[in-house]
């Protein structure tokens, strides 16, 4: 922590200085060379990772896109929002195993990983099996199990609305809304779903002094001897993989059906995404790597929603995975061997990651 904040975060500001005009090579890069910081709320371009461009956004396409996002007209049925999984108050997420149905009594496969932050992606879904944000709502509204509907019957709802055309001639200057208009509102809207202002990015950035010894042992832990970091890669702490922070990485972990038992998961990832190029045996219960930006508040934990705590989490982590407990699980990605983490250990490295949490986007809807 002390090298990152005394040398290489210094170091990384003179670079901008002397570095003069961007290349045409760093603009098929994440990373925004005019940032000060690498813990910067600018330090990545969202708008490098959406199909949406920085000169098509607006404050007025924001503010349509919001309004989409809160409301159950997106789904056939008038009962299913976008938020109806992605809460707010629960770091967009919704605090189940397994997400709700549109249909009574039933449940999807995977429950709903946190949206803040989730632009900063080139593959969506725990499989992968979206390449952009436009892309994973579509999956979303035309899912027999989610909104189960399609552009058409959308955007014919929301022209014949009262309100919805008036934020159209605001957004685009015309009252007839296409689909295009419709992907490019609500991309817009989770693309403003950002957190980089946690309390360990302030003391980084200097504009905080005092850091708990905890996490500071935790970050240096996580980064370190935990290996953490060698998969949820700084400053996202998650799959998307520096220096040019442009591809997701996905793991083969061994996640269990329930901590307490030693029964893999049969959930196969990203093998089963249907993307043909990807139906190969490295693929098999392969899942993309997720931030753990605001854990704290984003619990259940992995793909299946069966780990409960961030103790149970570390526990497995620990124990190197299904592998290490004694599993045959092929190819998995994650070292076998046990970290010899202590329980002391353990305790900093979740006080770090608790150090990530900002649910700003959340508190201000």
């Amino acid at each position: 922590l002390g090298f990152l904040i005394n040398y290489i975060d210094p170091l990384y500001k003179e670079l901008k200085a002397i570095g003069g005009t961007p290349s045409t090579k760093a603009a098929k890069w994440g990373w925004n060379p005019n940032s000060n910081s690498i813990f910067a709320a600018d330090f990545l371009d969202p708008y490098f990772y959406s199909e949406l461009s920085r000169d098509e956004d607006s404050k007025a396409l924001l503010d349509f896109g919001k309004k989409l996002f809160y409301d159950p007209i997106l789904s056939q049925n008038n009962q299913m929002s976008c938020a109806s999984c992605h809460n707010p108050a629960k770091g967009f997420t919704d605090g189940q195993a397994k997400s709700a149905s549109s249909v009574e009594g039933k449940t999807v496969q995977r429950n709903s990983p946190t949206l803040l932050n989730a632009v900063y992606s080139d593959r969506y879904f725990y499989d992968l099996r979206a390449f952009s944000l436009e892309q994973q709502a579509e999956h979303v509204i035309f899912n027999h199990d989610e909104f189960n509907t399609g552009y058409k019957e959308i955007v014919a709802k929301l022209n014949k609305s009262e309100e919805y055309p008036k934020l159209a001639k605001k957004a685009f200057g015309h009252k007839d809304i296409s689909r295009e208009d419709f992907s490019r509102a609500l991309a817009s809207y989770v693309l403003s779903l950002q957190s980089f202002n946690s309390d360990f990015d302030k003391y980084v950035r200097g504009e905080k002094q005092d850091l708990e010894p905890k996490v500071k042992e935790g970050f240096n832990l996580f980064m370190g001897k935990a290996a953490c970091g060698t998969c949820h890669f700084a400053p996202t702490f998650a799959g998307l993989v520096p220096p040019q922070f442009a591809k997701n990485e996905s793991e083969i972990l061994g996640v269990l059906t329930n901590p307490n038992t030693k029964n893999l998961d049969e959930d196969n990832g990203r093998l089963a995404n249907t993307i043909y190029s990807e139906m190969a045996w490295i693929y098999e219960k392969s899942f993309k790597t997720s931030t753990v930006r605001n854990v704290e508040i984003t619990a259940p934990y992995f793909h299946n929603g069966a780990y409960n705590t961030l103790e149970e989490v570390l526990d497995f982590y620990d124990h190197g995975g299904g592998a290490g407990l004694g599993l045959e699980v092929v190819n998995q990605t994650l070292a076998g061997d046990s970290l010899h983490l202590s329980q002391s250990e353990k305790n900093a490295i979740i006080s770090f990651m608790k150090s990530l949490t900002d649910n700003t986007a959340g508190q201000q809807y």
